[in-house]
């Protein structure tokens, strides 16, 4: 383990961590597109979320065409299992032209857009998974549409810029531009008003940076951007001030565009056009370099706007669809290598579509929904296809999110994940989108935090305790019980136990007591500690075990109280193995022996090992680190370690 785990350590965790938290394992195939299940509702600027569940949810857009404009309020969900969709509940408010957040607690939000021209809402909703219901939340200061929504890392969502429609009278109305932006707290459920951008601005894109700040690009000042007014400028907004500053411009202005986080921290815009419906989309991306603040020309890409970019787990970004000339929607698929900073032309879409939705799904392939296209004359889309890479088809579950989480708790805590457990901890690493070095970070602070629970500490831990206070540690060996023996017991004293769930503390006293009594009486117990041994020996034996972790005092009262019968031989043996300087003092030592328990499932000297050189070795580096299970790279190492993951698959 120690080996294996340093090798990957020093040769090539950069990679590993792409590869291993993009969930996928490479092989050579050809790429292309192949239909899936259609939409119920063909649907058009709509928005679409992929879940904790691994299922994408789409909701609202443009289903039809009416003189006014009018969305739709219908919602599905898309099973990537089945590759079919299924009707769920639908939102409050019919909508297009919002933004959708998927938020740490799992619940989805949807803010603003459009009902029914020139209706702008200032209503927001949330949707759960767990009851495929939506309710209203908190209401927006200001109606809005076209602007941008963003998770931050805090858990708040900034929504920044849009429009809203001002009615001019005699059936005429126009689209008055913002600066104005706001702060969504799910905490509270409520909207405050944030810093105004420099720039009232729609068209825009927003992107969550690696250091935290928000950096929004292009956008436009006229109401639909056909007047030669695109923007070059960009701004920054940063959550540790609440305020927004100037970066540096575009080197060309642009509208209806895409930008994508790269691994490297920069963004990638790409397409776009000037703003005139008689001028031609943009063939020119541009990086942005937060440590510098400007940007730089990449490779030319084939003209388009109106298209979709998707960051795959490889690490290029696939551009698909769109306008490629003003009165001419494409098909046409291609690739960005960051690398190599070239484009690459790749299988196109089986249906030309702009307006669509592209959501990357946790096999590696990605989902295109809907959109306005098809062949003369274009319709609304119901339609949906996959986009599969050539090299995503064999994937780890356990790069699953919601399987790793689930995994957690049957390793640890020995029960399938309650449902609001799971929405906690598997919202926590989808918070960060596709940040992998943020998705690398929360899958080993979560982990690490089961061992950490009050739950793991009060059922696992006590019992590691139990045996130390009981019989000091094995034979020529710095642990005192087995594998074998933790697995067979640690679900006892765990059983039906979910923290924070009504009477879980009645539960857990129960199942330690019924579980103390028993162990007393067990023959290993009974040989070890004969009835007709005094109290005071029972107590003293205890403590030698223990490593002498009792003051005198505390000492005299459990001699006193197991002679006199105030307390059983279970009561005091439970005394000892809570003493709050035991529980500190083999702290790291069952931390490490988790380790095994719980990712390798064996005893730390079993094969491959044959020793107990890698406990050691990771026990002596968390000490080092003076517990900083993060620091020691101890929980990370163990996730990543090959026998960890041959485990689940490949």
């Amino acid at each position: 383990m120690k080996t294996k785990t340093l090798k990957l350590s020093i040769h090539g965790l950069m990679f590993l961590t792409l590869l291993l938290c993009g969930g996928l394992w490479t092989y050579a195939q050809t790429p292309g597109w192949s239909y899936t299940g259609s939409l119920n509702t063909p649907r058009y600027k709509h928005t679409a979320t992929l879940l904790p569940n691994g299922q994408v949810l789409v909701a609202g857009g443009i289903n039809n065409f009416t003189p006014n404009g009018s969305g739709t309020n219908t919602a599905e969900l898309y099973d990537p299992s089945t590759g079919t969709w299924s009707i769920t509940g639908s939102l409050n408010m019919s909508r297009y032209d919002h933004t959708a957040t998927l938020l740490p607690n799992g619940l989805v939000l949807v803010a603003g857009g459009v009902s029914r021209d020139p209706n702008t809402p200032n209503t927001t909703e949330l949707f759960d998974p767990t009851t495929g219901t939506w309710r209203l939340t908190g209401t927006l200061h200001e109606p809005r549409l076209l602007h941008t929504a963003t998770l931050l890392r805090n858990g708040k969502v900034l929504i920044a810029g849009g429009g809203k429609y001002i009615d001019q009278g005699s059936g005429s109305f126009s689209i008055s531009r913002l600066t104005t932006t706001e702060l969504y707290d799910p905490a509270t459920g409520l909207w405050s008003v944030a810093d105004e951008l420099h720039t009232q601005r729609i068209f825009h894109t927003a992107t969550l940076l690696p250091n935290g700040k928000v950096l929004v690009a292009g956008g436009c000042l006229e109401d639909w951007c056909l007047d030669d007014d695109p923007l070059d400028s960009g701004e920054l907004y940063d959550p540790n001030t609440g305020a927004w500053s100037v970066t540096g411009r575009l080197n060309t202005p642009r509208v209806r565009h895409t930008a994508t986080l790269l691994p490297d921290g920069r963004v990638l815009v790409a397409g776009g056009d000037f703003g005139n419906s008689a001028s031609y989309e943009l063939y020119n991306p541009e990086r942005y370099n937060p440590a510098t603040g400007s940007w730089s020309v990449t490779g030319p890409l084939t003209r388009r706007d109106s298209h979709t970019a998707t960051f795959l787990a490889d690490g290029k970004v696939l551009v698909a669809g769109g306008y490629d000339d003003p009165y001419h929607i494409a098909s046409a698929a291609e690739l960005y290598d960051p690398a190599a900073g070239g484009w690459s032309i790749t299988s196109s879409l089986n249906t030309p579509r702009y307006n669509h939705t592209a959501t990357l799904l946790p096999n590696g392939k990605v989902l295109v929904v809907g959109g306005y296209g098809g062949t003369y004359p274009p319709t609304i889309l119901r339609s949906a296809e996959l986009y599969d890479s050539g090299s995503s088809s064999a994937s780890n579950p356990i790069d699953d999110t919601q399987f790793f989480v689930r995994q957690q708790y049957r390793d640890f805590l020995n029960r399938e994940a309650d449902p609001d457990g799971l929405n906690f901890w598997s919202g926590e690493i989808f918070a960060c989108g596709l940040d992998q070095q943020c998705i690398e970070a929360k899958r080993i602070n979560d982990s690490g935090a089961f061992f950490l629970s009050i739950e793991f500490q009060e059922t696992g831990y006590l019992l590691y305790r139990l045996n130390k206070v009981a019989y000091g540690n094995l034979p020529s060996a710095p642990v005192p019980l087995t594998y074998s023996d933790f697995g067979s017991d640690a679900p006892r004293i765990g059983q039906d136990v979910v923290v924070n769930q009504a009477g879980w503390r009645t539960v857990l006293e129960s199942n330690k007591q019924t579980f103390a009594n028993e162990f007393v009486q067990r023959p290993r117990f009974t040989s070890a500690y004969p009835p007709s041994m005094s109290a005071a020996d029972f107590v003293d034996a205890l403590n030698a075990n223990a490593g002498s972790v009792l003051s005198q005092t505390e000492r005299d009262h459990l001699v006193s109280d197991l002679s006199s019968g105030a307390m059983t031989r279970a009561q005091v043996l439970r005394a000892v193995a809570e003493d709050p300087d035991l529980v500190a003092a083999e702290f790291n030592r069952a931390f490490v022996l988790m380790q095994y328990f719980g990712y390798l499932r064996r005893n730390p000297n079993d094969a491959p090992d044959g020793n107990f050189n890698g406990y050691n070795f990771w026990l002596d580096k968390l000490n080092q680190f003076n517990g900083d299970f993060v620091g020691a790279e101890m929980v990370r190492a163990f996730l990543i370690s090959d026998e960890y993951r041959h485990r689940f698959g490949p």
